[in-house]
């Protein structure tokens, strides 16, 4: 599973001293559907009932790492109205290039569903994406991910959800903290 977290679109000036910018670069992702329409399926008693859009999702997001040599995958999820992922990078053009990877899922993914399931679906112009910065911070996004249907009622892309549109950061912040 993997996952997406990106702060639209804006990448982090903070410069973290005890922080290797010469490792792998790994990448927490949210990519949400646009609208956050349920596109993907419904969560009934914690368990994810995807439609077939799901499975187009699934096939463009396992194929990255052959499309861009540079990219590994970790924990991916896909939720009713969004995924998660965790990407990692490893060449010196990390620094943007994470940013063509997804413009190229989205719209690859896009297009497929367009063209056999919705015609209408599209992504939200933004995504959420935090730089993992330690293994205790990865293993809690990995951890997030995978326990992430069982916690749909608390979402805050889930719009019955009391943390529904709840501040990134603020949501997040447990998340990574962990």
């Amino acid at each position: 599973m993997a996952i997406e977290i990106s702060e639209n679109f804006k990448q982090s000036s903070i410069i973290f001293k005890s922080y290797d910018y010469s490792s792998p670069r790994v990448y927490f992702l949210t990519v949400c559907s646009g609208n956050r329409v349920c596109y993907f399926g419904n969560i009934v008693d914690g368990i994810m009932i995807s439609f077939p859009t799901c499975e187009i999702v699934r096939k463009i997001w396992t194929k990255l790492p052959e499309k861009f040599t540079s990219v590994d995958l970790d924990a991916f999820i896909i939720m009713p109205n969004h995924i998660h992922g965790i990407i990692v990078l490893n060449n010196e053009d990390r620094g943007l290039i994470h940013r063509k990877i997804i413009r190229f899922f989205k719209a690859k993914s896009a297009k497929t569903i367009q063209d056999n399931c919705f015609q209408r679906f599209d992504w939200q112009h933004s995504y959420y994406e935090h730089i993992v910065r330690s293994t205790e911070e990865l293993n809690a996004v990995r951890h997030y991910i995978i326990n992430n249907p069982i916690r749909w009622a608390l979402d805050r892309e889930n719009q019955l959800s009391r943390n529904f549109n709840m501040d990134l950061n603020e949501y997040y912040r447990d998340i990574l903290k962990k």
